[in-house]
């Protein structure tokens, strides 16, 4: 019986091994000179130690917070550094929205993406800036082509300073109490509009006649905390001066 496992054992590791080896345990079979062809049992253990382990290895799961990096490579650029030159993790605030420093992130390279089709998708971007800086001293802020330091859309979410100060209550003394857009005397021939309440605030830009080339600039609990006051720039960025950091080196 020893035997005959043997001879079936052998004919099995003749496929796992080589042509030599496959030989060298049918001759011990054969002319085995122990009891029972114990020693040729032997060899045979001995050989199916010997054959090469299962190499497949299966792949470990993402941790979780490779997985967020791998998530929000689809929002955030790659390049940490470019983003502003913060060190920060980010941060999701809405679908498709992440926040890093005091800016919201988002898909599209920047307001020339904006159109009928997915405004709602920015506005959604601009409702969370708001839900970062909403109050009377805040300014939210887009800037447009050729007036940024990256091509990915984000919303600067900031406290104005002096000339921030000194424009909010300019365009207050424009457009509160009024309706529809007021022009004249604005930075970079602009506009602005009053609106009650939190609006849609890309929506709203899209009616001021075009804004492929402008900084879209929102005050919000502006004209005695009613509404927003909604700001369109043309060809130019005011951010780092409402921010009150402006250095004309730098510009």
């Amino acid at each position: 019986m020893i035997m005959g496992f043997l001879v079936l054992g052998a004919a099995v590791l003749a496929g796992a091994t080589s042509p030599d080896k496959a030989t060298q345990l049918s001759e011990a079979m054969a002319t085995d000179a122990c009891a029972e062809g114990t020693c040729a049992l032997h060899a045979l253990q001995q050989n199916i130690t010997a054959l090469p382990a299962n190499s497949t290895k299966q792949k470990e799961p993402a941790s979780a917070g490779k997985q967020q990096e791998l998530e929000d490579e689809d929002f955030i650029d790659p390049e940490g550094d470019l983003l502003g030159g913060e060190n920060f993790a980010a941060v999701k605030v809405a679908a498709g929205w992440s926040q890093g420093g005091d800016k919201v992130w988002g898909s599209g390279r920047g307001i020339e993406d904006v159109n009928g089709g997915n405004v709602g998708y920015y506005n959604n971007g601009m409702d969370a800036a708001h839900a970062r800086c909403g109050g009377s001293h805040c300014a939210l802020i887009v800037n447009p082509p050729g007036h940024r330091s990256i091509n990915q859309f984000h919303i600067h979410f900031v406290s104005y300073a002096g000339y921030g100060s000194n424009l909010k209550h300019k365009l207050e003394k424009r457009v509160c109490g009024k309706s529809g857009w007021r022009s004249g005397g604005l930075p970079c021939h602009g506009k602005a509009i009053f609106v009650s309440g939190w609006p849609n605030v890309f929506s709203v830009a899209m009616g001021g006649g075009g804004m492929r080339h402008a900084s879209v600039i929102a005050w919000p609990s502006s004209c005695g905390h009613k509404g927003t006051i909604i700001e369109l720039a043309y060809g130019c960025s005011i951010e780092h001066q409402i921010r009150g950091d402006y250095n004309p080196a730098y510009r």
